[in-house]
């Protein structure tokens, strides 16, 4: 996460206001993970701020989204998207799973939004652009992450209590299996930030 964050700080200047938005995504989530960090070694817990930055995250893929896809574009649906959802989550977290509950449901919930959101970009992509060179496009290699990851965290969120609550500590697997998921994503995000000025050059 510092790398990609490094790399797409690096190329800033360069960057859309899409992949700005991405670029601070990033970031936010490195900060969240070391004040998560310090909230378990002090406190012994990190669900509340977890819970808080799963609305953080979404607003801000919603507004990627935003600016990524066209016809969401012209009508800002990408921000009621990100409204309804948040107003979802927040009636989750007051009257179903609490602050301090992992919020699965409205994990779920995300998970089954963005992935939405990435496929319908994907459409948008190929039936706009029909020169438009898909593997040197960033744009393109940026949705196919944010699919990858929240493919596999989809399935993960949907059976995540379930399994902890049958094999306890012998389901370590599901968070070593999201460490990896995640390393790959960031991965990805970030050669395609050291390679952006490249890849947009390409399609000019």
């Amino acid at each position: 996460m510092l790398f990609a964050s490094f790399c797409s700080v690096f190329r800033f200047h360069r960057l859309d206001s899409a992949s700005k938005i991405l670029s601070l995504l990033i970031c936010c989530g490195f900060v969240n993970e070391i004040a998560a960090y310090f909230l378990a070694k002090m406190y012994h817990t990190n669900i509340a701020l977890y819970t808080i930055y799963s609305f953080i995250e979404f607003a801000l893929l919603c507004l990627y989204f935003n600016k990524v896809i066209d016809v969401f574009k012209k009508k800002d649906i990408g921000l009621y998207i990100a409204f309804i959802g948040i107003s979802l989550g927040i009636v989750n977290t007051v009257y179903i799973q609490h602050l301090n509950t992992l919020n699965s449901y409205y994990l779920l919930l995300e998970s089954l939004l963005v992935i939405g959101m990435s496929l319908f970009a994907f459409f948008r992509m190929l039936l706009k652009h029909d020169s438009l060179n898909l593997y040197k496009y960033p744009h393109f290699w940026f949705i196919s992450a944010i699919l990858f990851f929240w493919n596999i965290t989809f399935l993960s969120w949907g059976v995540y209590n379930y399994i902890y609550q049958k094999l306890g500590k012998s389901a370590q697997g599901i968070n070593i299996t999201l460490m990896v998921v995640s390393i790959a994503t960031y991965c990805c995000f970030a050669i395609v930030f050291l390679l952006y000025p490249k890849m947009k050059s390409a399609n000019e």
